[in-house]
């Protein structure tokens, strides 16, 4: 397995704020050149309908938070009497790491009871026209807890590929740092446990225990950065009672020893 680069930011560029109400039948046509930027689209009310390759549609209605990937092609078509909505369209920049690995239109939310998305997408539309700094600076900081609502509750946007084993990745995810068998997380998602396994490495690339490892050292690794602790005292807290397994996953993930890193970070 090629090594993960565990570090890096999410660096986001070119925020373009659409807003407005759409009449019945007017239509979006992307099936030529795709998109051009990655976007949210948040429905205020009302209904639009896309219609991808292979005769697949999506529907969305009011209160729902839908992730558009950069680049797909579909034909979008408003559905309703009248339609009122939100889009955010964005890049990442060169230096970014790439969180939005999805390969379709995502629904993230398919309700906003409390109307947190909606708060959100009304003050992005109070500064989505502003070219000042101030503007400019507000739009990056919605953007960004939009992205930390959207995966503080779950709405991952990975978990959409295989959604038969979603329930059980969010709850391997959960409990990363338990020893449960993976015939939790298969009975959790009502699947058999070859077939959880099969699905998940077509997500990831990986086992379910591989990825759970993943995230032991991903915890690890900020806990050497950031941690006075001894690295007995950091594998122990990541989930890890082998302390040369510890080790020996930390540099298959990561290109480094453990203690490369406690040393690297305490020069700087």
């Amino acid at each position: 397995m090629n090594s993960v680069d565990l570090a890096g930011d999410i660096l986001i560029q070119n925020i373009v704020v659409i807003s407005g109400i759409r009449p019945y039948g007017r239509t979006v046509n992307m099936l030529k050149n795709g998109r051009q930027k990655h976007g949210f689209l948040y429905i205020w009310s009302g209904e639009a309908t896309f219609y991808l390759d292979g005769g697949k549609t999506i529907k969305a209605t009011g209160g729902q938070l839908l992730y558009l990937p950069k680049s797909i092609q579909y034909k979008m078509q408003y559905t309703a009497e009248s339609t009122t909505l939100a889009v955010i369209n964005f890049d990442l920049s060169k230096e970014s790491i790439d969180i939005f690995s999805t390969r379709g239109i995502t629904v993230l939310k398919n309700s906003d009871p409390q109307h947190t998305i909606a708060n959100i997408m009304a003050k992005f539309e109070v500064f989505g026209t502003s070219q000042n700094f101030a503007g400019q600076f507000r739009r990056k900081e919605l953007f960004y807890r939009l992205l930390a609502l959207i995966f503080d509750n779950n709405l991952n946007l990975e978990s959409q590929h295989y959604p038969q084993i979603a329930t059980g990745v969010m709850l391997l995810k959960q409990t990363y740092l338990e020893n449960l068998p993976i015939e939790v997380f298969a009975r959790q998602s009502d699947v058999s446990v070859s077939s959880f396994r099969q699905l998940f490495h077509k997500q990831f690339g990986m086992s379910p225990l591989q990825y759970r490892n993943l995230l032991r050292i991903q915890r690890a690794k900020q806990m050497l950065e950031y941690d006075n602790c001894t690295v007995a005292e950091i594998a122990y807290a990541s989930g890890f009672e082998n302390i040369g397994y510890f080790c020996r996953c930390y540099k298959k993930f990561t290109g480094e020893t453990p203690r490369e890193t406690k040393l690297r970070n305490s020069l700087l």
